[in-house]
């Protein structure tokens, strides 16, 4: 299942037909964090399996995704009733928040609008990398209220491993972009390495995301794009490993 419910939001605010596509995702909250992660999904599938049929249950068991889930229905219907009834129910010793989620799974586009489904994935994405970008910011530049966050209490924290030393993935990390470059010039620099997928460029905050199919493709670009230049003013691009 991977992470393709990354990216997507608890409810209110949204428009519920974003795409022309009724959001049919339910999230859920406030669950107990000491359940195993199949147990959970096996509760919630009997609980909400009464509002109709369920696509997918997405929980994870990292800190910061504990205590919550999301669950995708085949129909708006099914959503709205489940969030109506189940909202405030009790499971496992605590009350559940029950809403509409704020954005489309994967499943639901790809299901019912999948002439729009990279368009769809491509904004998720880019949202995701976006928060990822904002998170390690604001890490670089206050590595003490960084430290007493929940994730960095795990050996090898992400927010405090220096760039240089996170582990090779699939998906490079480049900083030090010059204000005045598009994607366009980004991708000239990363699309003729084998393997290479997208960029996903956050100009806001002057870095990019280059995606390979593998972590051995992304080894390579990355090793022979180390002194790449780029700008009126040929400043060197910064190229690591997106943080886990």
């Amino acid at each position: 299942m991977g992470d393709k419910m990354e990216g997507v939001i608890p409810g209110g605010g949204a428009d519920p037909k974003q795409y022309g596509v009724p959001i049919e995702t339910v999230y859920v909250n406030n669950l107990e964090e000491r359940i195993k992660i199949d147990y959970l999904k096996d509760a919630l599938t009997v609980i909400f399996k009464h509002y109709g049929t369920i696509l997918e249950i997405v929980a994870k068991g990292s800190v910061k995704r504990k205590g919550q889930a999301f669950i995708v229905f085949d129909s708006e219907k099914s959503c709205l009733d489940a969030v109506e009834e189940m909202n405030g129910f009790e499971l496992f010793g605590k009350i559940m928040k029950v809403a509409r989620a704020k954005t489309h799974s994967d499943e639901t586009i790809k299901r019912k609008a999948p002439e729009i489904f990279d368009e769809h994935k491509r904004k998720r994405l880019t949202q995701k990398d976006f928060k990822r970008a904002q998170e390690d910011a604001k890490a670089q530049a206050n590595p003490a209220a960084a430290a007493e966050k929940p994730r960095a209490n795990k050996p090898g924290a992400a927010a405090l491993i220096p760039d240089e030393y996170v582990r090779p993935n699939k998906t490079l990390f480049v900083q030090n972009i010059p204000y005045e470059t598009e994607e366009s010039d980004l991708t000239a620099i990363f699309e003729r390495f084998e393997g290479f997928k997208e960029v996903r460029y956050v100009k806001l905050r002057a870095v990019a995301f280059v995606e390979f199919e593998n972590e051995q493709y992304s080894i390579t670009a990355k090793e022979q794009t180390a002194d790449a230049r780029v700008g009126k003013d040929q400043k060197p691009l910064k190229v690591t490993y997106q943080r886990a």
